[in-house]
Order: C-alpha cells, then structure tokens, then sequence
C-alpha cells in the first residue's frame, strides 16, 4: 500500500536488503539484513495544496522531478570506481592516515553480490584518479567505518569501525572497535579496544565523535537501545577514559519521541555550551545542551510537518547574520509523490529556537537511504546542504540576493540496478575545491558496493560561472502552472548580467515588472509572481506571457491564471 505503488527498481533492492514488516497502519520497520540495523518509516499520503506552500514567504518549493541535469553535470565528471563504499547513510572516511601525502578512502567491502559478510577495505590515492586497495579488515563482524580519531592523544591516528552480531555473546552485542597506528607511517592495526554500545541486535546508530563538553576529551554522541524498558530508544553520550582505555558511557536517557535519529552539534545559541539536535519519526524536534561537566539537559523541543525527521545538519552561519543555523527535515509521500521538507531553525534566544524557513524539495525518496550533510560545495567558505536520496544526488546554496536556495547541482541515477547509499566529498588534491564520492550498492554487478569518484570542474569561491559554451541564459516554465495564488519564475544567467521580466497579457500589455533592469550574479534564480498587477490588482483568469531580457538575449513562455 505504498502510496503511488513501487517502481520495479526500488521493489528489487527492497526485497534483497531489507525485511520490512508494517508493525501498525502506514508504519513499517524496516531491518537491514546484512547489518540487522532497524529503521521505523512512515509512509502515510498526505495530501497538501502545493499552491499554497508556494505562496508562502517562509517556504521554498523546488521540483526536482523536472529539472534538466544537463544544466549541472558539467560540475562533476565521473573518473573511476572504488571498490568500497559509504554505506546505509555513513559517508565514506577520507583521510591521509599513514603519513605519506596521499590520500586514503576507507569504507565497507563487499565484493560478492550475495548476502556474504561485509568488511571493511583502505584504498589510497596513487596517481591522478588511480586508488589501489592498501588493507582488508577481515573481521567479518566489523562493517562500517565512522570516524578517524586520536582519543589517547599519542599523535598515532585510530580508525574506529562499527560492528555487531558476534553471537558468540549472548546476547549478541553492538560495538565499534578502535584500531590504532602501531607507526606514524602505518595504517591502523593494532587493536585498541571496543565499546559496547548495546545488548541487543537492531537500532544503534548516528554515532558522533566530538568533544561535546569542551574539556578536551573526546566523546561520542549514539543512538542506542536498552532491554529495560522495552522498547526504549535512547540517546548516549560516552567519554573517553584513559584509565580505562575505552568510552565509559555519561548519559543515556529514552528519546521523548518513539523513535529519534540523527545528529548536529554545535554552539546554537551562543552561550558557551554546545547542543546537539536530533529529529523523531513523527516530526519531533530535540535539542540537548551541555550545561556541566559530562551533564547534558534536554532544553527545546517543537514538530514540523514532516514525518521521519532524520535528515539532519548544522551550518556555519550561512546567511551572515551571526548565528549558526541548524537543518531538520524528512521525506515522506504528498499526494502520491515522494519528497522531502527541511526546515531550517535559528536561535532566537538562549535555549529557544525559531523556524526561519522550510524547504519543500518535490520527487525525492523515502523507503532508500535518505541523508543530508553539510559541505561547502562552491568553495566559498560557507558550508551548503548536499542531499543524498536513493536516487537522486541534490545541492543547494544559499543566495543572499533572492533570499532563496539555488540548486547548485543535481544528479538523477539512470542504472536500475545501484541505490545510492552517502555521498562524501573532500579536497582530494589541496586545490580548494571539493571532489564528489557517490557510494552505491549494486545488486547485480560486482562489487556489491562501491563508490564513483568525480572530478570537480566548477570554479570556487562564487556562486557558479560555467564553462564557455556549456550553459546559456535561460528561462524555465514557471511552478506551479496553472496557479491560483501564486507562482515561481526560475531563470539561468550564464555571468553577471542586467536583466529585466514583465509579465504581459495576450494583447502585449504590461500586467507586472517584476525585475527592471536589475544586476543579477551568475547562477540560477528564482523570484515570485502572486498574480497581480503592477497597481496591487489581481488578474484575471486565463493566459500570460513572461519575457526575460537582458541585452541581445530574449525568451518568452506562457502561464495559465486560475481563480
């Protein structure tokens, strides 16, 4: 009863990598069955009016369902397959971990198609886009790495890998096992030691490595289950123990909402202390801060309309305003069509927060891996938001001129056989720009997963200027069409350009200037139409034209008015 049905394609890798099982009415768990991780959905239709939504300041639609990704794949240009990958929303570690000035992908390793045993494989870079594997970790209960770290402060690294279901342990336990650099120039492997994180086979995830209390001591921020009460997700905090050699767990305490998971972290108010966020799969909204040594608060609570609240990140003060902002969102089914609303929360006093804005992305996911980072995509030293949908890659800048996101990039995965699983990105060659990692599962080449590496040719440190002859002005068919109430014009400049855009009837007309000779930067833009005249009336129904000029350069569309 998927609302819309399933596509064959989305059918297949359910059946290959997830029992599900509906536990109440439009409720399904959903555990994995390579790694036994547990995962709640909602997949109940609602049904909202899009025109609305669009007519509102404080909410931002974009339909990925029509964009042309000609406009955005000269940005990144696939130049070769790692056989390892960020897998079940965990990005891949990159890192340069043995000293030698070249850089190391470490993610999980699954050659075979079939349910074999996952683990955990180093690749390095050797030559322009070459990577040679470096390291097995044959550990067959070990499956995803999360974190490179030095807790013991030794100055030799540690790669912390995630793993579970060793039955020898009854029952079987969840961990993550640190492995330490025996050298300076080595890869990490000895063993260290390993944290239980829970009694139990399902839910353990989000993990966190951060130093939450500010005394220069690592913590690691978790989601987790307990066996008492049953059942009781919860949120953990442990710290490293040097006399112990391993985390020793601070605060543990039930999720307020059924089923909460992941995390941001960062200093939202202000005030000295550092928060952490998380979202529920009913469109809960938590924020935890520290207020004392290993003490953390639950200090601000709210929903948004948006169920399975799990994509989640923070940014550096993305507007300029002085306050870091921090994103939660989910993806759900509107009117039969899968999408995703994020919001976007800012402080607005000490403890308390407020919804700026939302953003309404139309043709997303729900039932795959869904997932959002923060990465500064464009090189400008704002960080951005990068989506990672099953399939479908989406990125969004913030444009301080139009007071709105432009999509700086967007991929559609055309092979039928691969899901996406996490996108990475990092500076491969120290030149600034950040290059792409797309990890897939493939369930019907090997390996079975795997990661494309793309080369980054857009230009840093601005919005977005395109190569010569690659993209041209352009003017898209405005959304919705037809509309009652209001609409979006989008356009594309190739460079800074003065431009101007009337509205006109069908007997030429002037009805509504809605830019006059205006500079615009290059990139993509949109601005908003709500039906009325350039003295405050509203039009009447039916047909109009939009012109978009600037210079030698002209394009025309229609758009339909209803009352």
């Amino acid at each position: 009863r998927i609302p819309g049905g399933l596509e064959e394609r989305r059918l297949r890798h359910l059946e290959q990598e997830w029992q599900v099982e509906e536990t109440e009415p439009n409720l399904l768990k959903m555990t994995h069955k390579m790694t036994g991780m547990v995962k709640y959905v909602d997949i109940t239709d609602h049904h909202i009016d899009i025109s609305k939504l669009v007519s509102s300041p404080s909410v931002q639609v974009i339909d990925l369902i029509n964009v042309d990704t000609t406009l955005y794949n000269w940005k990144y240009t696939r130049r070769n397959m790692i056989p390892v990958g960020g897998f079940e929303g965990y990005p891949l570690v990159i890192s340069e971990l043995n000293n030698n000035n070249w850089i190391d992908v470490i993610g999980t390793y699954k050659i075979p198609i079939n349910m074999d045993f996952l683990k955990v494989g180093i690749f390095e870079l050797q030559v322009d886009t070459v990577f040679a594997l470096k390291k097995i970790y044959t550990d067959t209960s070990l499956t995803i790495p999360i974190a490179i770290t030095d807790v013991d402060k030794d100055s030799l690294k540690e790669l912390n890998i995630k793993g579970g279901q060793e039955f020898i342990y009854q029952p079987p336990i969840n961990f993550f096992k640190n492995y330490e650099s025996s050298q300076p120039d080595s890869y990490p492997n000895v063993f260290n030691f390993s944290h239980i994180m829970w009694y139990a086979l399902g839910t353990v995830g989000s993990e966190t490595f951060t130093d939450l209390d500010n005394d220069g001591i690592t913590d690691v921020l978790y989601l987790g289950d307990d066996t008492i009460p049953q059942p009781c997700y919860e949120i953990f905090v442990a710290e490293y123990d040097d006399s112990l050699n391993n985390f020793d767990r601070k605060f543990g305490m039930c999720s307020p909402g059924f089923y909460t998971s992941g995390f941001s972290v960062g200093d939202f108010d202000g005030d000295g202390f550092k928060e952490f966020d998380t979202g529920g799969l009913f469109g809960d909204v938590f924020v935890f801060e520290n207020t004392g040594d290993d003490v953390y608060q639950l200090t601000f609570s709210d929903t948004i309309s948006a169920p399975n609240a799990y994509l989640n990140a923070s940014t550096n003060d993305m507007d300029g305003n002085g306050k870091p902002e921090f994103f939660i969102g989910g993806s759900s089914y509107y009117n039969g069509i899968p999408a995703s609303r994020i919001y976007w929360f800012e402080a607005s006093g000490n403890n308390t927060y407020q919804k700026v804005r939302s953003i309404f992305l139309l043709g997303t996911g729900v039932l795959g891996t869904t997932e959002l980072y923060a990465y500064d995509v464009n090189g400008d030293g704002i960080q951005d938001l990068v989506f990672s949908f099953s399939s479908s890659v989406a990125m969004l800048i913030w444009n301080d001129a139009s007071q709105q996101f432009d999509l700086f990039y967007y991929d559609y995965w055309e092979n039928l056989n691969q899901e996406i699983q996490s996108v990475s990105m990092y500076d491969v060659f120290n030149s600034g720009k950040l290059e792409l990692f797309v990890s897939v599962t493939d369930i019907a080449v090997i390996p079975r997963i795997k990661s494309y590496f793309y080369l980054n040719h857009s230009i840093t440190g601005i919005k977005d200027i395109p190569p010569v002859g690659i993209k041209k002005f352009r003017l898209f068919q405005n959304f919705p069409n037809p509309f009652n109430g209001s609409t979006r014009i989008s356009f594309y400049l190739p460079q800074r350009l003065p431009i101007t855009l009337i509205i006109f009837d069908l007997t030429g007309k002037e009805v509504m200037r809605l830019i006059n000779n205006q500079v615009y930067a290059p990139g993509e833009h949109s601005i908003k139409w709500d039906g009325r005249t350039n003295n405050g009336k509203e039009v009447s129904s039916g047909l109009y034209f939009y012109v978009l000029t600037s210079g030698g350069n002209r394009e025309v569309k229609k758009l339909l008015f209803i009352k």
